[in-house]
């Protein structure tokens, strides 16, 4: 799987390899980990979740238990009212699997990263993202590409990622903000080819929503 990098000029390529670039591998492997040290804490955040979740459904269910029997002892109501069904938990607030804005800035680098090394694991899924804005244009196919470009904690690694306005009707440049305006972007995950011989496949938010951030 390949990603279509943001070519946006020299000054912004160096932004986009910065880690390295100044020959610095210490800030490279301190963003790495950063990463590594905040995907940690989101996978032991995850299981002591998972723990307390079980262990509150084991309480409740000896309590439910607990409680039944007492019910079968105790005389029959004059009226049984069927108990509701409890509600089920859904996706977050909107619909959306992945909110990268409610993230820490490492574990949106590191979210990013993974979705670019591991693109099936989320095509279909609602994602939500902030950063700056920028626009290129891909020589190769003669097309205006669009990103929002996300930067880790220590603004030394970013991440481009492609998303299609809406239906991808909307005018360029006249309907889009100025570049690096900051955005947050919601649109639904996938990965496309420019054509079907292109053995190169890449990622994007399709039918996103831009809102610009005051």
């Amino acid at each position: 799987m390949k990603k279509r990098f943001l070519l946006l000029g020299l000054a912004l390529a160096v932004c986009l390899t910065g880690c390295g670039k100044s020959g610095n591998v210490g800030n490279r492997n301190d963003t790495t980990n950063a990463v590594d040290k905040a995907l940690n804490e989101q996978m032991e955040k995850e299981d002591k979740e998972t723990e307390e979740t079980t262990a509150a459904t084991t309480e409740a269910a000896t309590d439910a238990a607990s409680s039944e029997e007492a019910t079968d002892n105790a005389a029959p109501p004059a009226d049984v009212t069927p108990p509701t069904e409890a509600k089920k938990p859904g996706k977050p607030s909107g619909g959306i699997d992945i909110d990268l804005t409610e993230m820490g800035a490492d574990m949106v680098y590191a979210t990013v990263s993974q979705m670019m090394t591991d693109p099936e694991a989320y095509i279909g899924q609602k994602v939500k993202m902030g950063g700056k804005y920028y626009s290129t244009f891909y020589e190769p196919t003669q097309q205006y590409y669009f990103y929002v470009l996300i930067s880790d904690a220590m603004a030394c690694c970013q991440n481009g990622l492609e998303f299609v306005w809406g239906d991808g009707s909307h005018v360029y440049p006249d309907e889009y903000p100025p570049e690096e305006t900051e955005v947050t972007v919601t649109g639904i995950f996938e990965t496309y080819k420019d054509n079907p011989d292109d053995p190169y496949s890449f990622c994007r938010l399709k039918d996103a929503e831009l809102e610009i951030v005051n």
